[in-house]
């Protein structure tokens, strides 16, 4: 049941619409106990399913029922994929196919026409897998077509081929970087790297907008658990300029391209180059109005949200709090950087209150955000709890945070957040002390630091804290000193 569970819950609020009269349509019969178990699990009804919906226990109708509801609901995905599949690769797809049937039934003229119609709009938009399917097709009839010589699709088959597995490659590699990283590999560049040699990848404009895009994302990846974005800033731009020499294609790859634009703003924002980053995001803006909207609900929140970060952390946090409450049915993400600039503004009850919202166990929102994510929320949870003097759960969380996350930080080289955690109970502790020459100096042995322009604006965020309390100053203030000091 949790895989339906979580089916629903991908659902947004045009999905439901849509799937609730999908689902009546195919009803063949009056009753509706399919979309009546969809609206109670959709609620969060668990428990007595079936006394509900049959009026009495019946554990093996409901079951039979769930895995009916599943089962429609897999379909209704697929045919809104389908749907949603780019207009021009579908109409390769049709043309490709009828000119099999053209060939096949010796309307050999319109069957070569059909196919070089499909063939140019395959290379247009570098989809070197469909042409493979293309020149398979011509070949074995290519002593019929007059218009074309056998040596120049042959030569035309091999280049794709070439292409075609290089785009694979890039596939596994990907796939490959991506089970490292979840091992949390010591040296996450050198890892990155390995693969990348491993599958012979060589990173140029052959790479189609999805290659490039995987790149950007596995970088990026790799840059959130090391806290290092600086460290991959020169990638990210190669890359990007790789995209910006191809983008009279952009159009024709919409999606990968937005994908590409957002990871580029948000490494713009992690290494506080604010106003690279805002002029992005009002690139992503323009682009998410194009083909009528069509992927603008996908990337609405995510520009909404890093808007909001780059109005925050340059002077603007009110703009910043209006934006995040703007959103609507926010994600776990949103929620986190909602609590933390209600945090900045030291408004300790109402971060509390979102806080509380957040209430599932921290192993359920690993496996939906990682690690990382959970040690944040509770790190931040602490800082309410001492901003709202509330000793007992101070304690009992630190001592809970040493016990469950202490090993695992120190295993990828988090130390850091071990030591911030230390300096923490200390202030807790022994609050008259940490504006004491003693208290800085303890500070400043604790951590590893790294330069002003390759710390991470979140690391810093954190530690803007003890920097307030040492320095009798806001929050906010002592935030907006590190980062700007930092950029400067």
């Amino acid at each position: 049941m949790n895989d339906l569970i979580r089916l629903i819950y991908s659902l947004n609020d045009d999905d439901v619409a849509a799937f609730l009269a999908f689902a009546k349509a195919r009803n063949q019969r009056t009753d509706v106990k399919n979309i009546k178990l969809f609206q109670l699990l959709q609620k969060g009804a668990r428990r007595d399913l079936d006394i509900k919906i049959y009026g009495k226990p019946n554990k093996n109708a409901l079951h039979a029922l769930l895995n009916r509801l599943k089962e429609s609901l897999i379909e209704f995905i697929a045919i809104q994929g389908f749907s949603n599949e780019s207009e021009e690769e579908m109409q390769i797809f049709k043309l490709l196919l009828a000119a099999r049937i053209f060939l096949e039934q010796g309307q050999f003229s319109l069957g070569f026409k059909t196919l070089h119609k499909a063939r140019s709009k395959a290379q247009s938009l570098d989809l070197y897998a469909v042409l493979q399917e293309i020149y398979q097709t011509h070949i074995p009839y290519i002593h019929l077509d007059p218009k074309n010589d056998l040596e120049d699709i042959v030569n035309a088959y091999q280049n794709n081929e070439q292409l075609y597995l290089k785009e694979s490659k890039m596939v596994m590699a990907y796939a490959t970087v991506q089970k490292a990283l979840k091992a949390h590999p010591p040296n996450i560049f050198e890892e990155v790297k390995k693969q990348m040699d491993r599958f012979d990848i060589s990173i140029d404009q052959n790479l189609s907008f999805k290659s490039l895009y995987q790149l950007m994302n596995v970088a990026t990846e790799a840059a959130t658990l090391k806290s290092d974005y600086a460290g991959v800033s020169i990638f990210m731009n190669h890359v990007y300029n790789i995209v910006e020499n191809k983008k009279h294609l952009a159009n024709k790859h919409l999606y990968y391209h937005l994908e590409i634009i957002y990871l580029m703003a948000g490494t713009c924002f992690r290494n506080r180059d604010f106003t690279r980053s805002q002029e992005l995001l009002g690139k992503l803006y323009v682009e998410m109005q194009k083909q009528k909207g069509k992927f603008k609900s996908q990337f609405q929140e995510r520009y909404q949200l890093l808007k909001a970060l780059n109005l925050n952390y340059t002077g603007e946090a009110q703009k910043a709090l209006k934006e995040l409450d703007d959103i609507k049915k926010p994600s776990l993400s949103t929620q986190l950087a909602h609590i933390m600039v209600l945090f900045q503004q030291e408004k300790w009850n109402l971060a509390r209150k979102t806080m509380k919202e957040l209430y599932h166990s921290d192993s359920f929102y690993e496996k939906k955000e990682g690690f990382l994510w959970v040690v944040q929320k509770n790190i931040l949870e602490i800082l309410i709890y001492i901003e709202l003097q509330q000793p007992d759960l101070v304690e009992s969380r630190m001592k809970s945070f040493i016990k469950r996350f202490k090993i695992r930080l120190e295993q990828i080289n988090e130390q850091r957040v071990v030591s911030f955690m230390k300096l923490l109970q200390f202030y807790f502790d022994k609050p008259y002390e940490i504006t004491n020459d003693e208290f800085l100096t303890k500070v400043e042995q604790s951590f590893e630091w790294k330069t002003a322009s390759q710390e991470d604006i979140f690391v810093m965020s954190f530690y803007a804290f003890l920097k307030a309390r040492m320095e009798n100053t806001s929050i906010y203030e002592a935030t907006l000193k590190l980062v700007n000091n930092a950029h400067n």
